[in-house]
């Protein structure tokens, strides 16, 4: 036995300075700043003010607004009133000519306004629906008014109405350099021609000419082109030459475009049914949902010079703006919300709960059952940060991380059990309390649900009656615990916490061992989830989807704890493992091909668990075997482009995968961590997958982060409709540990100023 124990450590010292130069191909992406979309609401006073129809930019970029209960302009943050801007009721349209005068056109009449009067004009007595104009190739501005009871053209001596024939219902103006003014109606696309001589109107609305004859909306563009909004898309034309169309085939998200702006940046912003779309050139970006705008119902949108779009909706306005960031900065934000407002005594991590949908200055940090997983995580997060930067700060909050778990099993008052999260004596549970289930309910979940633990009582006090500690710990916590045990002893722990770290792991992992491969809980009865036993993982049926989570799992605690302890007990333990039960086997079965099989919560725990295991691998003959479970892995989550997932794939399977598509779903994560409801089942652009095995309300392909629900690595990204009402702002943890891990790996680059 000495023998064997002996060989055993020598391979195992050898295989520590192997894992840590494992091959790395890819190349690491550069973190220079990009634009970071951010959102900004400003609600009027009242349910009619907030019916917006209009909005437009003066001459210093000062926003106005043509709303149901008439014209205001945004000062200072402020929604203000100008002199008989009320008095004039519901205002449809406004338009700034080339002077900067601003046009408003009401429910009786046309409006000249300024921040000092609103007057009407001689249009009075006449719905106006539309004002337009357009400065001309030769340098002269034409101005029109158009409603039900005709079109008016501004002329030296005042407003002339012209002559033609069209469709009443006018919705879009636009007068052109050939003499003609295109009328859009819901009845087609009027081209009318303003020689007074010889009125001539022809009507456009074919197939082949409109992708609908419903139109909303007419844009020229920086380069002269016409662009026409309609309840089918766009049209482009150049002249009179068509130049293409964007609709569903071209994956716009909404084809009902009601109004068209470019900004400075050559991008197109189109107010939709379902928010605001964008176009590139190339590819479309959705702006909707609460996160980004107080109603999908867009009515109308204007960029300003800085590039910011501001929205007219019916409920209010909202600006959608950007600014500047590298992902190191970006970093230094998340962790800045996280102290604020996601860390509770004794330290733990977790979500915050709102009092009010979407109002951050009330809230409060929920108990959360895996309250110990995502300290752990923070734990390793701070410490790759503290490798990277050296900040003492990071140190100090990776100390402090580990701390809060090293309570959460001293609170046990045993020498082998953890608790999945505290309160303090007096502090009522939030998140689920002690109940009493009936005769029925117990049956119901015995026939649905086996390996369920009734438990009329989770929360026990503890023996110094400062903490009630919750029961039933799982699999997942135990997770978070070893990854974060494992990463502050390597990367940032100073002697003396190394010593408390290897106790740590030493009860866990021994009290484990000791029990045959299950976390007991205070009753003396293995927990739900904390099984990783042979005779269960594989010769119980109901533990087949978990044998090469769990086996990897195990195999991955005791590699992390003969490393710090170096009790061959542990050596011992895998050994025995691997060649009288097969866990090295079973853990090359990681492809969950099977989609009922396939979740992202295994996806996430083996995320957690493969560096650690790799890094202190004890059986170096198996490193291949051990490499292609992490490729298997990788091809069910792959597709995600989950950077933490990318990391680890490139860092440990001996293969690499491109950096990018992960990296930037680190840039399109949202500024705010509202959990927003955000439905996409109104897209246009999305395919519903139907693959036999998967319930419904899944889509294909995933979306960008900024137009998906927030969601953590180890929830559901594909679901069609994600998110929690406004109600609670999750935290920016797993963002973080990707973050900070790829740093540390090298897969991103330092900031590039």
């Amino acid at each position: 036995m000495i023998r064997f124990v002996k060989t055993i450590a020598i391979s195992y010292i050898m295989l520590l300075t192997a894992t840590t130069s494992f091959a790395q191909n890819s190349v690491p992406v550069q973190d220079t700043p990009y634009m970071q979309d951010y959102h900004e609401a400003y609600l009027l006073s009242t349910p009619a003010e907030n019916d917006v129809r209009s909005i437009v930019l003066d001459a210093q970029q000062r926003v106005w607004a043509g709303t149901g209960a008439g014209v205001r302009y945004l000062e200072n943050g402020k929604w203000k009133t100008p002199p008989g801007g009320a008095e004039i009721g519901p205002v449809n349209s406004m338009f700034v000519d080339s002077t900067g005068k601003i046009w408003g056109g009401g429910w009786d009449g046309l409006y000249s306004v300024t921040m000092d009067q609103v007057l009407p004009t001689s249009l009075g007595h006449t719905p106006i629906g539309v004002v337009h104009g357009r400065v001309g190739s030769d340098g002269k501005e034409s101005l029109f008014a158009g409603g039900p009871d005709g079109i008016w053209r501004l002329g030296k001596s005042g407003w002339a109405k012209i002559k033609g024939r069209w469709h009443p219902v006018i919705r879009a103006l636009m007068p052109t350099d050939d003499n003609q003014l295109l009328i859009g109606t819901p009845s087609g696309l009027y081209a009318q021609s303003l020689d007074q001589l010889a009125s001539v109107s022809k009507r456009l609305g074919k197939p082949d000419v409109l992708l609908s004859s419903n139109i909303n909306a007419l844009t020229m563009d920086a380069q002269g082109d016409l662009w026409i909004g309609s309840t089918g898309g766009l049209d482009h034309y150049h002249g009179l030459q068509r130049v293409n169309s964007l609709s569903s085939p071209q994956k716009i998200p909404n084809r009902n475009a009601r109004a068209i702006s470019q900004g400075p940046d050559g991008r197109l912003w189109v107010a939709t049914k379902l928010g605001v779309v964008r176009w590139d050139g190339k590819s479309w970006s959705l702006r909707h949902s609460r996160r980004w705008l107080q109603s999908d119902d867009a009515r109308d949108v204007v960029v300003a010079k800085d590039g910011t779009g501001w929205v007219a909706t019916s409920a209010g306005v909202d600006s959608i703006r950007s600014k500047k960031m590298t992902l190191e900065e970006k970093a230094a934000y998340y962790d800045a919300i996280l102290r604020k407002r996601h860390i509770r005594p004794p330290g733990l991590v977790g979500p915050t709960m709102l009092d009010k949908q979407g109002d951050l200055s009330s809230t409060w940090i929920i108990d959360d059952d895996n309250d110990g997983e995502h300290t752990g995580m923070y734990c390793a997060a701070e410490s790759f940060r503290y490798a990277v930067t050296h900040d003492p700060q990071a140190q100090e909050y990776a100390k402090e991380a580990f701390h809060a778990l090293e309570l959460l099993q001293s609170v046990t008052s045993t020498n082998y059990f953890i608790a999945r999260t505290v309160v303090p004596m007096g502090t009522e549970p939030k998140n689920e309390k002690d109940r009493t289930f009936t005769p029925i309910e117990i049956s119901d979940t015995h026939r649905t649900d086996p390996r369920e633990r009734i438990l009329n009582k989770r929360w026990l006090p503890s023996k110094d009656g400062k903490w009630l500690f919750k029961i039933d710990t799982s699999s997942d916590e135990v997770d978070g615990h070893m990854c974060g045990f494992s990463t502050y002893y390597d990367l940032a722990a100073d002697e003396a916490e190394k010593k408390r770290i290897a106790k740590q792991v030493d009860i866990l992992i021994g009290g484990i061992v000791d029990h045959g491969y299950l976390l007991v809980d205070m009753d003396g009865k293995p927990t739900r989830w904390g099984n990783w036993s042979p005779e269960s993982l594989n010769s119980d049926p109901v533990w087949n989807e978990e044998r090469p989570g769990n086996s990897l799992e195990m195999l991955a605690y005791l590699g992390v704890a003969f490393h710090q302890t170096g009790n061959p007990r542990y050596l011992k333990a895998s050994r025995d493992l691997i060649d009288n039960h097969g866990y090295a086997q079973n853990a090359m079965d990681t492809n969950f091909a099977t989609p009922a099989e396939h979740t992202h919560i295994v996806d996430e725990l083996l995320g957690d668990i493969y560096p650690s295991f790799m890094e202190h691998m004890i059986d170096p003959a198996l490193k291949e075997t051990y490499q292609k479970s992490i490729q298997n892995w990788y091809k069910s989550c792959s597709r995600d482009n989950i950077p933490y997932y990318d990391f680890v794939y490139n860092k440990f399977s001996g293969k690499s995968s491109p950096l990018e598509p992960g990296v930037n779903h680190l840039r399109e994560w949202p500024l705010n961590l509202i959990e927003w409801t955000v439905d996409s089942s109104k897209r246009e652009d999305i395919e519903l997958d139907l693959t036999p095995g998967l319930d419904e309300g899944f889509i294909k392909n995933v979306l960008p982060r900024s137009e998906m629900g927030l969601v953590m690595w180890d929830q559901e990204p594909y679901h069609i409709t994600i998110g929690l009402n406004g109600m609670r702002e999750d935290k920016p943890m797993d963002w973080l540990l990707a973050y900070w891990m790829g740093r540390y790996y090298g897969f991103i680059s330092a900031p590039i100023k």
